[in-house]
């Protein structure tokens, strides 16, 4: 008997309800995605799954670089402190990184990739399980990569329209409801791929369209479990008593405990992946490093620090303040750039992060598997190994006692915008500090192991504070976005207010504040 993975889709036409998720006219891109659900067997339906990876985390797919840029670069990698835009773009300085939102179009992209790309594809292969033409496992996994691309959007911008996406009426959801809707397919997923695992860890039937694990059902497992146990720590102080259930669950299914079983994307075979960083720092030559990665890579002498970055003429690594406006980029070429070629793999979820999410579920008290200190401990050395790092290099840098270094301004520019180190906290666990220190100590060490993950990165900020960010040099959010405060979500697609108006006020309504960056996702409440 075929059980229902899908907990709700309409088996109606998908017409109405890309009206305002296409980025375009009411009418943009209707054949391709109003087509009849039969006509979905005349094509190899699993390749649909090479797409959605393509573009599920990372956009790495049809514009590539630039998508990668407006999507994650000028957002979340700029926010979370990893990196610092050098270039001007629009109107003298007046974009992303200066918090002017409502002046640029880059807030459209990451929804493009998330609705236009992903979910297309996602709602082509839901047709085809529901007339039997793929298997639930292949569906399965297809549920694991639309979660990961909606969970970011979330994160992203709050409210979207998810629940009914597919039928004729799809409207926003408050962004509680969209993270419960994603938590229940998830479920469902975990709970095939636990079948196959156990029944079929051999088998491979999606090894030739599957770029991240060849198909291994139990490599899929754990990857759905640590999405899980991600998104459970994301919502810990929203839903407390929920998200350590959640978490607990995830982790006696099994997460990622090993640098072998992290998910990262490359080339297999015939299917190609560029690491769209590559082009942003090489070709494009916008993006060096960030200021706050300077300060506490440098403080801490971190060995890592080589395998992120590459050094200036001087030998040494220096960074950017982020949000300098009308910047003269000459000043700033030969700041330090990410260590990235084309051939990088793109990093999605890493076993170290799981170290550092079980580390600070085993501090709240949760039945993580261990205790805090040793999770904390295997997050550094994971992270090490990850970078072709030694564990004995990752021990002795566990023991440090070094703090983050005060920022100095090395670029030709004539102005300089130095800033005092941005916190005290050093590597070196202690076991008598308080829970506040040590969840700084725990997200800090989390914080430089996820790079070159922007977009988690920012995430985390926002909702444990951690790790102190220095804010931005210019802020041109014309007073909308409290500096200190920093920036809470992305405005909602401009596209959206001229194509989907009826809609955009709903979620206006569910986000419960304006359409504004200070205003605070449903899950960001450490300090409400």
């Amino acid at each position: 008997m075929k059980r229902n993975i899908i907990t709700n889709l309409s088996q109606g036409l998908f017409a109405v309800a890309l009206s305002g998720l296409l980025l375009g006219s009411c009418t943009s891109g209707f054949e391709k995605f109003n087509t009849n659900p039969d006509s979905a067997q005349n094509i190899d339906q699993k390749t649909l799954i090479t797409t959605m990876e393509m573009d599920a985390v990372i956009p790495c797919s049809d514009e590539g670089a630039n998508a990668y840029q407006r999507a994650c670069n000028l957002m979340g990698d700029s926010y979370s402190g990893y990196m610092a835009a050098i270039s001007s773009f629009d109107n003298g300085g007046v974009n992303t990184t200066t918090y002017a939102l409502d002046a640029t179009d880059y807030n459209n992209v990451p929804f493009s990739v998330a609705f236009t790309n992903v979910m297309s594809a996602w709602l082509t292969l839901s047709y085809a399980y529901e007339a039997g033409q793929i298997t639930e496992d292949t569906f399965a996994v297809a549920e694991v990569l639309k979660v990961f691309a909606l969970q970011r959007a979330t994160d992203i911008y709050g409210p979207l329209p998810v629940t009914h996406f597919g039928e004729t009426e799809n409207p926003y959801d408050a962004q509680e409801t969209v993270y419960m809707k994603l938590f229940e397919d998830l479920n469902a997923a975990i709970a095939v791929l636990e079948e196959y695992a156990t029944n079929s860890p051999d088998a491979t039937p999606l090894q030739e369209v599957d770029i991240v694990y060849q198909g291994s059902y139990p490599k899929w497992l754990r990857l759905a479990n640590s999405l899980k146990l991600r998104m459970a720590m994301r919502v810990v102080y929203a839903i407390p008593d929920q998200a350590r259930v959640w978490a607990e669950e995830a982790v006696t299914s099994g997460v990622i405990e090993s640098a072998d079983g992290s998910a990262t994307l490359a080339t297999v075979g015939s299917i190609q992946v560029f690491n769209p960083l590559e082009e942003v720092w090489n070709a494009y030559a916008d993006t060096r490093m960030g200021a706050t990665m300077d300060a506490y890579l440098n403080g801490y002498k971190d060995p890592r620090l080589a395998t992120y970055f590459k050094p200036c003429e001087d030998g040494l690594y220096h960074g950017v303040r982020n949000g300098i406006a009308a910047i003269s980029k000459e000043y700033y070429l030969g700041m330090s750039v990410p260590n990235v070629d084309k051939t990088t793999p793109v990093r999605w979820l890493m076993s170290s992060e799981v170290a550092f999410l079980r580390a600070e579920g085993a501090m709240r008290g949760w039945a993580m598997g261990g205790d805090a200190e040793s999770f904390y401990r295997r997050g550094i050395e994971l992270s090490f190994l990850e970078n072709g790092l030694s564990a004995a290099e990752a021990a002795t840098y566990a023991e440090s006692e070094l703090t983050p270094a005060a920022f100095e301004d090395a670029s030709g520019s004539t102005t300089h915008y130095n800033i005092a180190a941005p916190s005290q906290i050093t590597v070196k666990w202690d076991s008598s500090a308080d829970s506040e220190q040590m969840l700084e100590r725990i997200i800090t060490q989390k914080w430089i192991a996820m790079f070159p993950n922007g977009q988690e990165a920012w995430s985390e900020f926002r909702r444990t504070g951690y790790p102190r960010i220095f804010p931005i040099v210019n802020d041109r959010s014309n007073g909308t976005v409290d500096v200190n405060e920093q920036i809470r979500r992305m405005t909602f697609p401009r596209s959206e207010y001229s194509n989907n108006r009826a809609a955009l006020n709903r979620a206006i309504r569910l986000l419960g504040g304006p359409d504004q960056g200070s205003t605070k996702l449903w899950w960001d409440k450490k300090n409400n």
